[in-house]
C-alpha cells in the first residue's frame, strides 16, 4: 500500500502536476515508510525472537532480515546505500527542527523580478528532487523485491485438502 501511494505520487510528480512538490516529498517519505514496514513484516515472520529487534532502527532490522536470509547487503553500494539515505530524510521530516536560512545572491533586475517571492530553500528542502524521488521508489522496489526474492519456497502438501 505505501509504495502503491508512493508510485502514484511519483506519476504525479513526473508529470509535473500541480503540487509536485509535494508528490516528490511524498515518494521519498513513503518509500522509507515502505522499507519501515517491510522490515516489520519479514522479521516478524523470518527472524526468530523478532521482538528482540523490534526497537532497533530500521537500517539494524534491515541488516538483521538480509543476515537471515542470506542476502549480501552491501550498504556503501546502491540500492542499500539510497535505503540509509530514505531512513535518514525519513527521521528529519518526522523530527523536523527550524534551520536559519541566509542567502547572498547577485541577480539582475530581471532575475530579481522573478524570483524575489520564492523563498530560500532549506537543507532538507533541496534533498526533495525528481532525480531523488525516482532513486527512492527505484531503490524500495529493488529492496523489496530482493528480500521477495530471498525467500525460499518449501514445497505445499495439498493432501489434506482433498475430500475423503
Amino acid at each position: 500500500m505505501l509504495l502503491g501511494a508512493a508510485r502514484m505520487s511519483l506519476e504525479d510528480a513526473n508529470e509535473k502536476k500541480p503540487g509536485w512538490f509535494y508528490s516528490e516529498l511524498i515518494t521519498i517519505t513513503f518509500c522509507a515508510l515502505a522499507l519501515e514496514a517491510l522490515c516489520n513484516a519479514f522479521g516478524e515472520r523470518f527472524v526468530p525472537n523478532w521482538n528482540d529487534f523490534e526497537s532497533s532502527t530500521p537500517i539494524a532490522k534491515l541488516r538483521i532480515i538480509c543476515s537471515h536470509l542470506n542476502i549480501d547487503a552491501d550498504f556503501t553500494a546502491e540500492p542499500w546505500s539510497r535505503a540509509v539515505w530514505l531512513i535518514r530524510f525519513r527521521n528529519k521530516i518526522a523530527h523536523a527542527k527550524p534551520e536559519f536560512i541566509e542567502q547572498n545572491e547577485r541577480w539582475s533586475r530581471d532575475e530579481y523580478d522573478d524570483l524575489r517571492d520564492s523563498a530560500p530553500k532549506s537543507k532538507l528542502e533541496k534533498q526533495i528532487s525528481p532525480n531523488n524521488a525516482n532513486k527512492a521508489y527505484e531503490a524500495a522496489v529493488a529492496i523489496k523485491d530482493t528480500l521477495c526474492d530471498g525467500i525460499s519456497i518449501e514445497p505445499v502438501s495439498y493432501t489434506h485438502l482433498r475430500a475423503h
